[in-house]
Parts: structure tokens; sequence; C-alpha cells
């Protein structure tokens, strides 16, 4: 679970495994990854909507079959 700037009470309701709450970062893109019993700082991209669509498509169009893949590019028939 990926938690960024919540209130105390956010935090207790979806990790309250994790106690005392961690102080939430005011930097941009800061935020903590709960796994388990652990939470790690972590540093994320900031994306407008279009910026995170456009690479969302792009990831998309990009994805490519393995070479050992029937009918990957490459295979001859």
């Amino acid at each position: 679970m990926v938690l960024g700037r919540v209130t105390t009470r956010t935090w207790n309701r979806l990790a309250p495994q994790i106690h005392p709450a961690l102080k939430s970062s005011n930097r941009p893109g800061r935020v903590h990854v709960v796994q388990g019993t652990t939470a790690h700082p972590t540093q994320v991209l900031l994306l407008t909507d279009t910026e995170a669509a456009d690479w969302a498509a792009a990831t998309a169009a990009e994805k490519v079959l393995p070479a050992d893949t029937p009918g990957a590019p490459g295979d001859q028939p």
C-alpha cells in the first residue's frame, strides 16, 4: 500500500500494524510504501494526468513478446 500525505487517523486505519504512524513529508513525491509490518520511505514520479496517460499509452505500445514465444517478431513460419 502506498501512503502519502495522510493524516494519523487515516494511517492508523489503513496500516495499524505500523505504530506509531510515520510522519508525512511536505516534499512532493515523497510517500511511504507499507508492506507487511514495515514501511519504506520512497520517492515517486509526479505526473500530470496527461503525462501519465501518454506514458501508459507509450508503455503499452512498446510491449514485445519474448523471443521464445510463438509468433514473436523474427520467428520464421
